[in-house]
């Protein structure tokens, strides 16, 4: 089966993640260019990634304005992604500081903040498309945003579980709210700030991970600073985020891309 660029770059992140800042020496070669070490074979497939990124753009249609917004929130979860790659599951539970959160507190309020979002976006979207557009009553409220509840043990877990259940959060918003159209996004959505337009929930996706993100990294900083790797890969994860959000199949750029990645991460690992 052929890999998707996903893939690959997840190849390459496994098997670079947990370099050393020594390891970021050691030799490696690509064209003329022989005296960066290894982390060139990282800083090389972000370069490849934003070319793929431009041509894929390039070829596709352009982007409603909620497409455009739900894009600028997906960069905002590949960043997550690049923070996430560098924590241990042992890392989850060590506070910085006494009355400080640990990265498991910090998680769980993200992800609960995406399933709130989610649950406030689409019940407005569904009740304006079905003609009501009145402040709904709290008992509508619990019940559209029922199936919108994050699951009890959602961040219980080990790292990898967690970065799962964002991905899936992730997914569905991208889903169930891609198909919003400029009319839309002015129309009001309720929470318990009161009535705000749609166009302010969806930038309250990115909005509230970034400002958590920034957490993120204090608190890591503390506990176990990243490495020149963990930043690499960081990157890498940003720049995967465009190639992701294109709209254009592109499938021969894209299986291009994929193979050249899976081969360098399958080199490094050798």
């Amino acid at each position: 089966m052929t890999k998707t660029v996903t893939q690959a770059v997840e190849e390459l992140v496994l098997a670079t993640v947990n370099l050393s800042d020594s390891d970021m020496g050691r030799a490696w070669k690509w064209g003329e260019y022989d005296e960066e070490g290894l982390r060139f074979a990282l800083l090389m497939t972000h370069h490849e990634l934003r070319d793929l990124g431009v041509q894929l753009g390039a070829r596709g249609s352009p982007p409603t304005q909620a497409q455009r917004i739900l894009a600028q929130y997906h960069q905002t979860y590949r960043d997550l992604s690049g923070v996430l790659a560098g924590v241990r599951t042992a890392d989850l539970d060590r506070a910085p500081a006494e009355g400080e959160w640990a990265l498991r507190e910090t998680l769980d309020h993200m992800l609960g903040a995406e399933y709130g979002f989610l649950g406030v976006s689409r019940g407005a979207l569904e009740r304006h498309r079905a003609g009501n557009a009145a402040e709904p009553s709290s008992k509508v409220t619990k019940d559209y945003r029922r199936p919108y509840a994050q699951p009890k043990d959602a961040v219980s877990g080990p790292i990898d579980s967690i970065r799962n259940a964002f991905f899936e959060i992730h997914r569905r918003i991208l889903r169930e709210l891609g198909d919003i159209t400029d009319a839309e996004l002015e129309k009001p959505a309720w929470f318990w700030d009161g009535p705000m337009p749609i166009r302010f929930r969806l930038h309250r996706f990115e909005e509230h991970l970034r400002q958590h993100i920034i957490q993120l990294d204090k608190t890591r900083a503390v506990i176990r600073p990243p490495t020149e790797a963990h930043r690499l890969v960081r990157n890498i994860y940003n720049a995967l985020a465009d190639v992701e959000i294109a709209g254009e199949p592109a499938d021969d750029l894209r299986a291009s891309a994929a193979n050249v990645i899976s081969e360098r991460g399958a080199a490094i690992t050798a």
